[in-house]
């Protein structure tokens, strides 16, 4: 699909249309008031860098070319916390009347009395007259649950819902299920609100470091005035532009970054199901033929070069480069395993609680089977091997032992056996088993998810580093430009 530009939000029809959808109104007056601001940034700036009336234009145009993408993400974040809100609140207060009165229906209607107003009660509404009044439908109470997962594009709203129906059909006391789910939201939810509170930290460094960049680049043109001044040299004036368009373009990059849906689940463009297949087939005496038939032509030139200039240095990077040709295939194979190590550890926890409820209705290989279509890409082709293996040894512990065994992790390793002996039959009370499998994958997804948000914050944190490049770049320019006026003015002096 291909992704609409920033540019078309330019045209006053087209970004009105787009705030709609998040619930914002933007009238003629409100673009006029914020036109004007930015011409009054542009004015502001252009007094503190002594910019001549072009430049201060070129700000201004900068300024306008940004604005409608500051607005739509402004208005997506403040959507983006409202629906977390609300699926928050949905999920605790539908579990909580499900597992009063074990039926869809009455916890819906007991739900819809707590959202009373807004698009969401609508939603509600349409639910519960779908499931009361619909006579040609074989499930009306999953097409009911599906009309609310829609508005939310939830992933766990849906497990949610999936767990209430086949809860509600199979009958019997499911209670410490849906307080285990409820205390999975629990901890889903505070994970979340500690990931905002770090993403507004984040945000507030990145705005500090930009106003600092911008200051500090003032102080050039003000600590020496007279013969040295050199704001009016048209370089100047061009790195200032230069320097505040990358700062609007910096604050509005990072801005997109940090406006993210909190309850729908990111598609993973990564690549990283390739990455499982090059680890798996990783065939190192292969690798390594190629790796010497990629050192030939550097070690040839190398040799050369030593042989044209006598010089050790040269000898040395050579002998550097070609190991590193040489040994390019293990770097690669590490970096690669170490990569789908970790998206294993973050995925397996969400496949895992697919399993655990599917296993309410299902038996552990059907789960498994079922499973598949909606795991992570990580796991896809290990859920193949370990189904193949089950229909050769149904019986046996192997497929199970064997999943994902050369990634070492004692979580996959012990929830893989917990699985078998579901499997199996010696797990005991079956539905005490599958409590435990849910109790402890809370605590496996806890951690991932943690991890997850590492991964966040530390990829949010370059954009805090940039703006001190920016700032050494400039005073570079700013301290040469100072020099060559200097000597100008000893030569003119003598």
């Amino acid at each position: 699909m291909k992704k609409k530009s920033g540019l078309r939000y330019l045209r006053y029809r087209n970004l009105t249309q787009e705030l709609a959808k998040y619930g914002y109104e933007y009238t003629p007056k409100k673009a006029i008031v914020a036109y004007g601001m930015i011409v009054l940034l542009a004015a502001i700036l252009g007094l503190l860098y002594k910019l001549q009336l072009p430049y201060i234009a070129a700000i201004g145009m900068i300024g306008i070319v940004f604005l409608p993408m500051v607005i739509l993400q402004a208005m997506k974040g403040r959507y983006h916390t409202i629906m977390f809100s609300l699926a928050n609140n949905y999920m605790e207060q539908f579990l909580y009347s499900f597992k009063r009165s074990g039926t869809v229906l009455n916890a819906l209607l007991e739900t819809v009395t707590i959202f009373d107003e807004g698009i969401f009660h609508e939603v509600l509404v349409k639910a519960i007259e779908h499931i009361q009044y619909v006579t040609d439908s074989e499930d009306p109470e999953r097409e009911a649950l599906n009309i609310i997962g829609e508005f939310f594009h939830c992933e766990r709203i849906d497990a949610m819902h999936s767990f209430v129906i086949d809860a509600q059909r199979r009958g019997g006391d499911a209670n410490n299920s849906i307080s285990l789910l409820a205390k999975n939201r629990t901890m889903w939810a505070e994970r979340v609100m500690s990931l905002q509170k770090e993403f507004q930290i984040v945000k507030r460094n990145i705005m500090i470091a930009l106003v600092a960049t911008m200051l500090i680049c003032i102080l050039p043109l003000y600590l020496l005035g007279g013969d040295l001044d050199i704001s009016s040299i048209p370089l100047c004036q061009i790195s200032a532009v230069v320097l505040i368009g990358i700062c609007m373009l910096i604050y509005v990059k990072a801005d997109k970054k940090l406006c993210r849906s909190w309850i729908e689940k990111e598609v993973d463009s990564t690549g990283i199901g390739k990455k499982y297949l090059q680890v798996r087939d990783y065939d190192e005496v292969k690798e390594a033929k190629s790796s010497q038939k990629m050192a030939i032509i550097p070690t040839i030139l190398f040799i050369g070069a030593f042989v044209c200039f006598k010089n050790i240095a040269i000898l040395v990077t050579g002998v550097v480069v070609v190991l590193f040709f040489l040994n390019q295939h293990k770097i690669g194979h590490k970096l690669a395993k170490k990569k789908v190590t970790r998206e294993i550890e973050k995925q397996f926890p969400n496949w895992l609680m697919e399993v655990a409820l599917l296993l309410q209705t299902d038996n552990v290989q059907m789960a498994i089977r079922k499973s598949i279509e909606s795991a992570p890409e990580v796991l896809v082709y290990a859920l193949e091997e370990l189904i193949d293996q089950l229909e050769e040894n149904p019986n046996g512990i192997e497929p199970y032992h064997r999943f994902l065994k050369e990634y070492r992790n004692p979580d996959v390793q012990s929830a893989m056996k917990m699985l078998f002996a579901l499997s199996s039959g010696n797990a005991g009370d079956v539905t005490k088993q599958v409590e435990e499998l849910i109790d402890r994958n809370n605590a496996m997804m806890d951690k991932a998810e943690k991890l997850e948000q590492e991964d966040k914050i530390a990829g949010m944190k370059v954009y805090i580093l940039l703006p001190s490049l920016l700032a050494s770049l400039k005073l570079m320019v700013d301290m040469a430009l100072l020099l060559v006026v200097f000597l100008q003015n000893l030569t003119f002096g003598m």
